[in-house]
């Protein structure tokens, strides 16, 4: 059943109640959490909750992978689905004028035929007698030499029988004979069996030129990462993985549907690709001038299935549930941002920020607790010997990509002392995970103290502040050009205008370098176009922004990003300036609580875990009909429904709903100890 408008009034007032203590989400978290394998949510800053009165419920979070879906809502607000593997729109090029005579000759499609055809139409331009003469010419089958099989026509035409000439030969007779002029004089050369049909090169670069040079699809994976897909798509085509482009990276471990784009590649080519494709599906084709871009999307639409629900029911949850519609949730970065394994991304990240290579590579390499027996040998293998061709043959290579580009380096270099340039051969949106997850670490804190200090009731003196709006609306501006880009300052909040604000303006940044601009506190946010380039010639030169840190706000959160990247031998103002230019972190600013769009729930009983709670697009389209719920079924289920603005983390929705451990490490745990009981 779909949530209400009522509003869950617990949620506006006074500061947010810290129901759980670090110490006591580790201590409730498993009996495994003592001594846990993997990264848990207070190393990650994340400890606050702003629903008070709730001690939460049990459940499990993707049980199964099919019990997380999302799909991609794109820049115009529209959820992308999967609706057919084989559909197209494939704009027809405009005829040109040969193109239309070429039509108005009604070539028959039986080669005999045409070949009867062809000297019908020869014979009112070059006479029966010399039509009769090519025919016959041409109706020879035996092995000849280059000038045995030339008939030159032994006068001259002019233009337009020339003309008229070719369009015969070249429609009617394609295979059977080459038509040229030489020295004012038809030369007709018979072609044998073996020699090619002449391809129309320039018929394939008009293709792209009206259709566009992008082919645009939906693609639908399960239980892998969008970059692997995309790269299996490229091993079978042969073709290089940068031809693709996306709009952002989906979960791994779900079934997530999302546009791409692909230049130059013919549709019919990626159907093809999709039905070799493991783990995925392609469809909805059509062509475009551009390429889909990261950062090119209004959110992500969530469908998401709670199995083995303990301590609920309909009753008690549905305050909640409605309080979570309508107050929202704290805007964290979730544990899929700094891995799941025991050394976490941020920690790689601030050795990267002190480009201490051989400490970044050691970290990358080192054993690690709880990982798989085969990645685990070849790590043990490298820790004892240093033998970086002996680990790579042990190495699983999809389960550990940085790890091989770094041993793969090390092999073909035949030393492991270029730390630097072993780290460089790892595939560049994996290099800058480590030290965005860094940034992320420090937001995190400092939303954890923003909360406790000040709570959630409203923006406070020395609050930065972002007008919020719907994010659907925010997902328009995305799909604006480079030049029309404008970025956003946020404005101080001061005793005077603290009434002007809620508690979803209030934004924090995250560390790093942007442009420094003057403005006024004033009602909303205020842009600034930046030039995309100086203009030359007699023109003044425009006062360009500076390059200078984010703003921070003005009250004591701000000593937290001071204080804490000061333990990891880092500042605030350090960011921007990392001898390697793509290690300089642009800073942002982000609103630490939001609200989830479209908020549905829907109480569900079943008796099997290994069957599916919810349909897939490419199950729609199978004719497979959605799961319903078994009236006595002997487990219970809570299916959720919701949208999300980019780069939101719906485990952290559940969070604060459950009141649980998010932690993938954590959720495994249980999966299997559910499974053990049955």
């Amino acid at each position: 059943m779909a949530a209400s408008d009522q509003v869950h009034a617990e949620g506006e007032q006074g500061p947010a109640k810290r129901l759980k203590s670090e110490s006591a989400v580790a201590d409730t978290a498993s009996p495994q959490a003592q001594t846990p394998t993997y990264l848990r949510e207070i190393d990650a800053g994340i400890t606050e909750f702003i629903t008070p009165g709730w001690s939460g419920f049990d459940a499990i979070i993707k049980h199964r992978y099919s019990d997380f879906f999302v799909n991609e809502i794109d820049p115009h607000g529209n959820v992308v689905h999967l609706t057919s593997y084989t559909d197209a729109i494939d704009p027809e090029p405009p005829k040109t004028e040969a193109e239309i005579e070429i039509d108005a000759l009604n070539v028959p499609g039986d080669a005999q035929a045409a070949f009867d055809e062809a000297f019908v139409r020869l014979e009112p331009i070059l006479g029966a007698s010399d039509a009769a003469r090519i025919k016959s010419h041409l109706e020879v089958t035996e092995e000849q030499t280059l000038e045995q099989r030339s008939l030159v026509l032994g006068r001259e035409l002019d233009k337009d029988q020339r003309k008229g000439v070719y369009m015969v030969t070249n429609n009617f007779l394609p295979t059977r004979v080459t038509c040229e002029t030489v020295d004012g004089q038809l030369r007709f050369i018979r072609r044998l069996p073996k020699d090619k049909a002449p391809s129309d090169k320039r018929g394939q670069r008009s293709k792209w030129a009206h259709a566009g040079d992008y082919c645009h699809f939906v693609m639908q994976k399960e239980n892998q990462d969008s970059t692997d897909t995309l790269q299996q798509i490229a091993r079978t085509l042969k073709c290089n993985a940068r031809v693709f482009g996306m709009a952002g990276t989906k979960d791994k471990r779900g079934i997530t549907v999302q546009k791409c784009s692909a230049f130059r590649i013919a549709h019919d080519r990626l159907i093809w690709a999709s039905r070799k494709l493991r783990g995925g599906r392609l469809g909805n084709f059509s062509y475009g001038e551009k390429e889909i871009k990261l950062g090119e999307l209004g959110g992500n639409q969530f469908t998401i299935i709670l199995r083995h629900v303990q301590g609920a029911d309909a009753v008690s949850l549905e305050p909640v549930l409605l309080g979570i519609r309508n107050t929202g949730f704290i805007n964290y970065f979730g544990m899929q941002r700094f891995g799941t394994q025991s050394i976490s991304s941020h920690t790689i990240g601030i050795s990267v920020l002190k480009s201490d290579w051989r400490r970044v590579i050691d970290l990358i390499l080192c054993p690690r607790i709880g990982e798989r027996d085969d990645v685990a040998k070849a790590r043990n293998v490298w820790d004892t010997t240093r033998d970086p061709k002996a680990t790579l043959e042990l190495l699983p290579r999809r389960a550990a990509l940085a790890e091989h580009s770094v041993l793969q380096h090390f092999v073909k270099s035949g030393s492991t002392n270029n730390c630097s340039a072993a780290f460089a051969c790892i595939p560049r949106n994996l290099r800058l995970m480590y030290v965005h997850a860094y940034q992320s670490f420090i937001w995190n804190h400092a939303v954890s103290e923003r909360i406790r200090v000040f709570g959630t009731k409203g923006a406070v003196p020395g609050d930065l502040v972002i007008v919020a709006s719907d994010f659907s609306d925010n997902a328009h501006a995305k799909s604006k050009a480079p030049e029309e880009e404008t970025r956003v300052v946020p404005v101080l909040v001061t005793e005077e205008n603290a009434s002007d604000y809620s508690i979803y303006d209030v934004v924090l940044p995250l560390p790093g370098w942007c442009y420094e601009i003057d403005c006024e506190p004033l009602r909303g946010s205020r842009p600034c176009r930046l030039p995309s380039r100086v203009p030359t010639g007699s023109a003044p030169r425009p006062r360009l922004p500076q390059h200078w840190d984010v703003r921070y706000p003005e009250h004591q959160v701000k000593n937290v990003y001071e204080e804490l990247m000061a333990k990891d031998g880092l500042s605030p103002s350090g960011l921007a300036k990392h001898p390697l230019k793509e290690y300089r972190l642009a800073g942002a600013y982000r609103h630490f609580l939001i609200k989830p769009r479209d908020f549905m729930y829907e109480w569900m009983r079943y008796n099997d875990d290994a069957l599916p709670l919810a349909r897939s697009d490419s199950d729609a389209i199978e004719g497979k009909h959605d799961p319903e719920s078994i009236e006595f079924g002997q487990n219970v289920a809570l299916k959720l429904k919701f949208d999300l603005p980019p780069s939101a983390y719906a485990t952290m929705l559940l969070r604060e709903l459950m009141r649980t451990e998010t932690a993938a490490g954590y959720q495994t745990q249980l999966s299997n100890n559910t499974e053990s009981k049955e």
